[in-house]
């Protein structure tokens, strides 16, 4: 609900606050005192488009700024949210347009772009006359004001989920297909790969265990040499340290009897000459295990060489090489479930699209009943507000591929393009004058008969969509007396639902009102300026007896005045 309204330095508006109240609000006045240039000023933070000739005379840049209520419109604070903005209760638009080129957009006091403006703008206001900015031209809201009528949201919701879990599985569908056409060489790399690996028989230490045995073989000679004379010296041959210290040892033995002190001596050294005999067997047993095996050393340099390479294209080290194969082994096992899932998810979508399919043509059926009631039910309305014969219809065309409809966001099922909102495409028809065959209403209604039609439908719907703020424009045009009154009757039935601002030259519509201004036109300095004043009770008597009688105003034409607001008021 729009509730603040500031603007500076647009057209013939130096500076303007309005503050609107959440129903009827009635803007009156001269012809040219800028009555639509307030629709103007909200079109541009709607992000309409921007025209230099906007900015008054002199001024260098042009600012608009409203504050809106959104609390309940959650659709609103989501495309705050998927923005980056905070959700919250009440939103700050500004827009600032200058001569340089250099224009700014504000939402919530941050810098945004022209984009986001629109984005979150839309549906905030709709405003129904010559604008933009009208549900009633655009041909996607046609659906959804027949949806609300017919109760059939429900089923429609329920083809929305459908679509989109279509949607969902059609692309894991394509990405398994793409994947599939690489597939067999993938897999035959893959399986190249494993099968080498495994006839490698690679197993953790064997790398460190073969560069040991080849140290080994190549310093055999040597290793042998060292570890036979070791064993000769300490134990077998003539003169070696065993014997001697044997000798030794027992000498000692025999001199305990002199001196019995020399006994844990004589213990230590025969201990020693134990453990050097062990050390001979252990030199011994070595040199026996040394190999001379011919061809042994070039079995192990293959053997390094092998596992070299396999380190070379699989990893630094032969963990690596083991883990990388439990990879490929897993993506293989995942490479040959695919035709299983792809034959799955193929199954599933036939399985969605035909249930996609039935819910939608019986969706379809539903709206063709719906749409011959409601027909009848604008034709009916717009004949109490001054558009007698006029025939509306609603066209339902199923949208075949064969006859070459629009096809985007849609996917085709059996010859027909299925989208969230089912296989329709809806647009509404008129024919204002007898003998004239249906059209397009965007083609042939014009600004006032666009509004009375909008009317019309918030009359029979009393509320679609999110939308808080309408503002009917010339809804007024061509119509008087007893339509008039109609018109002003059924415009405060609507805003009894929503917040309502209606430019009318009318009394029997600005009677109605819960809200008046005034707007007029002033000199100050060879300058002309807009001034609008907010209308007390007596004021609007003023202003509505102006309406009646124009320049001469009796006391009559103010008590039939002051009878109208208070028939309205009991109304």
């Amino acid at each position: 609900m729009l509730q603040e309204l500031a603007i500076k330095n647009i057209a013939i508006i130096d500076q303007l606050k309005l503050s609107f109240s959440p129903r009827l609000n009635i803007l009156s006045g001269e012809t040219g005192a800028g009555k639509s240039i307030i629709i103007d000023a909200i079109s541009l933070l709607l992000g309409g488009r921007i025209s230099q000739e906007l900015i008054r005379t002199q001024a260098e840049e042009a600012i608009v700024e409203a504050l809106f209520d959104v609390s309940g419109q959650e659709e609103i604070k989501r495309r705050l949210k998927d923005n980056g903005f905070p959700e919250e209760d009440t939103l700050l638009l500004k827009r600032v347009i200058s001569r340089s080129g250099r224009n700014r957009v504000y939402i919530n006091g941050n810098l945004a772009t022209l984009n986001i403006l629109s984005e979150i703008g839309r549906g905030l206001v709709d405003i129904y006359g010559q604008h933009e900015h009208q549900s009633l031209v655009q041909e996607d809201k046609h659906i959804d004001i027949l949806d609300e009528f017919g109760g059939l949201l429900s089923l429609r919701s329920e083809i929305g989920a459908l679509y989109h879990k279509l949607e969902e599985l059609s692309q894991e569908y394509h990405r398994l297909k793409q994947t599939e056409e690489n597939r067999r060489e993938r897999e035959a790399l893959l399986h190249f790969q494993s099968q080498e690996i495994q006839a490698a028989g690679l197993s953790p230490g064997e790398e460190e265990n073969l560069e040991n045995e080849r140290r080994v073989l190549m310093n055999a000679g040597q290793l042998l040499e060292v570890t036979t004379q070791g064993e000769e010296l300490i134990y077998s041959a003539e003169g070696s340290i065993v014997g001697r210290l044997g000798e030794i040892t027992n000498r000692i033995k025999d001199l305990t009897s002199v001196d019995p002190t020399l006994k844990s001596l004589a213990g230590g050294l025969e201990s020693s000459r134990y453990q050097l005999e062990d050390v001979a067997l252990s030199l011994r047993r070595y040199a026996s295990k040394i190999s001379f095996e011919p061809g042994r050393l070039e079995e192990v340099e293959t053997r390094l060489d092998a596992i070299n390479k396999l380190k070379r294209k699989y990893g630094s080290t032969i963990a690596d090489v083991l883990q990388y194969k439990e990879r490929i082994d897993k993506e293989l096992e995942e490479l040959g479930g695919r035709e299983e899932k792809i034959a799955e998810i193929t199954k599933e979508l036939e399985e969605l699209k035909g249930l996609a399919l039935a819910q939608s043509q019986l969706l379809s059926q539903r709206r063709q009943r719906v749409a011959q009631q409601l027909s009848r039910k604008v034709e009916a309305e717009l004949s109490t507000l001054g558009m007698k014969k006029t025939i509306f219809r609603v066209s339902i065309e199923q949208e075949h591929v064969a006859k070459g409809l629009d096809s985007r966001g849609k996917m085709e099922i059996n010859g027909f393009y299925l989208g969230p909102k089912g296989i329709d495409q809806v647009e509404y028809l008129l024919s204002p004058n007898i003998g004239e065959e249906p059209k397009p209403q965007r083609k042939i209604a014009s600004g006032g008969e666009l509004s009375r039609i909008m009317l019309a439908l918030k009359r029979i719907l009393l509320k679609v969509g999110e939308v808080a703020t309408m503002i009917f424009d010339e809804v007024d045009a061509g119509i008087g007396g007893a339509i008039a009154e109609v018109v002003g009757k059924k415009l405060k039935e609507v805003a009894n639902g929503s917040q309502v601002l209606c430019v009318t030259h009318l009394p029997q519509i600005a009677c109605y009102a819960d809200t008046h201004y005034y707007f007029s036109k002033l000199v100050e300095g060879r300058r002309t300026i807009t001034a609008v004043k907010k209308l007390e009770e007596q004021e609007r008597i003023e202003e509505i007896s102006r309406m009646l009688a124009g320049v001469k105003i009796t006391d009559k034409t103010r008590d039939y005045a002051r009878e109208m607001v208070e028939s309205a008021r009991r109304r």
